[in-house]
């Protein structure tokens, strides 16, 4: 079983807040604790990380990032996980986030401090680790809300206890179309961990790409959110690598059509949606699975957030039209899968 090609990549979020300091939606600005604390929590990012500050205003405005397109560069950052929706609608809101963009600490969305680690692959410890070591530091500084019995408190009653999150995003395009997800959905929820769309809670699953992460954090410490999700991350691949089995025996001729004509709309086409890249691109990440195709997997998962539709724009210093972005899509994924052609 080769988890990584079915575990895109994990994350790790903790919740934080500090004493004396109104939740963030109860803030008016005027808190002669709130600068303290942004101050506070910029120099211990800039101690821990190499990293760019963004406030909510800055990031509407956009800049020189992409002239004239308002938003662009906030949805942007919602595209890639770098944070969040609500965050874009925090009035005193921000992120520091690392230059590798592995590292995001959100400060004023549901919680003061929202902390998050993504890494490519099944690498939940590794995240772990490396955000533990920019929270330890964030309580030495600040004074974070902690009571014994309940754990860190937080904006959600759901979120207490450990204040912590792992999720990993997983590739399930088997079990999405053998229609297992529905029963698997309701098996977790029962021991605390749901299964989602890609942007979390009441978004869809596009190219069969799904969040896994534990429900609640109330009563459970961190080793056992982390070894309680690794249990279930690996059960998922096991039951999807079945499935992949079970649907290749059963319609080889038609699955291996339908792989090899998503890879030939991706090589030729010039005009590319991006619901139509999404579910080709699933194709193709299944056919190199099957072996059919000598592609990169890993390569193939870097392109896919390049060409989101905010992304694309952003990245070429201006605002895109749909028909517009549908060509540069078409040519960057075009380059893309002749550059990571296994020899």
């Amino acid at each position: 079983m080769n988890i990584q090609d079915i575990v895109v990549s994990s994350r790790i979020r903790f919740a934080r807040n500090v004493n004396n300091l109104p939740f963030p939606h109860l803030l008016n600005g005027d808190e002669g604790k709130l600068q303290e604390f942004l101050n506070t929590v910029q120099n211990v990012c800039a101690s821990k990380f190499d990293g760019d500050i963004y406030t909510v205003s800055d990031m509407k405005i956009g800049g020189e990032v992409c002239e004239g397109a308002d938003d662009y560069f906030l949805n942007m950052l919602i595209e890639n996980h770098l944070i969040s929706p609500s965050l874009g609608r925090s009035k005193f809101g921000g992120a520091v986030i690392s230059k590798d963009r592995s590292i995001s600490v959100m400060f004023n969305e549901e919680d003061h401090l929202r902390e998050q680690c993504i890494l490519d692959g099944f690498r939940l410890r590794e995240a772990y680790e490396r955000l533990l070591e920019i929270d330890v530091t964030l309580h030495e500084k600040l004074d974070i809300a902690y009571r014994k019995g309940l754990g860190h408190l937080t904006a959600c009653p759901t979120n207490l206890g450990a204040g912590m999150r792992a999720s990993v995003m997983m590739f399930l395009p088997a079990l999405d179309l053998c229609g297992d997800l529905r029963r698997l959905i309701k098996k977790f929820a029962s021991e605390d961990v749901t299964i989602r769309g890609v942007y979390g809670e009441g978004s869809e699953a596009t190219g069969f790409m799904y969040q896994i992460s534990n429900q609640a954090a109330v009563g459970w410490s961190e080793e056992q959110i982390i070894s309680k999700m690794e249990s279930i991350v690996k059960e998922l691949c096991m039951l999807e690598e079945q499935a992949r089995r079970a649907i290749l025996d059963r319609k080889k001729i038609d699955l291996e059509d339908q792989i090899m004509r998503a890879y030939g709309t991706l090589l030729f086409a010039r005009v590319l949606g991006s619901d139509e890249f999404m579910i080709n691109i699933a194709y193709v990440k299944l056919g190199i699975s099957y072996g059919l195709l000598k592609l990169d997997v890993r390569a193939i998962n870097k392109l896919i957030p390049k060409v989101l539709p905010y992304t694309l724009s952003v990245n070429k210093g201006k605002i895109l039209n749909p028909h517009e972005r549908d060509v540069e899509r078409a040519k960057i994924v075009r380059s893309a899968l002749i550059a990571c052609k296994i020899q």
